[in-house]
């Protein structure tokens, strides 16, 4: 039999969804509704976090 493969995501995609995080993160802080704004930089800044907090823990491992 052989092994399934892994679900977890590399370290590459998670550096590159890091990037594409941090780009919408700038974009986001250029809309000009506020309350969209607000809704939007929540969303990116939470998923930036999410995904640095990721990288932190994989890197810990080795």
């Amino acid at each position: 039999m052989t092994a399934a493969p892994s679900i977890a995501p590399s370290l590459a995609d998670l550096r590159s969804a890091l990037d594409h995080a941090e780009t919408e993160l700038a974009c986001a802080d250029m809309i000009d509704n506020f309350g969209r704004r607000e809704k939007e930089l929540a969303h990116w800044r939470g998923r930036r976090d999410a995904i640095r907090a990721q990288i932190a823990r994989i890197e810990e491992s080795f």
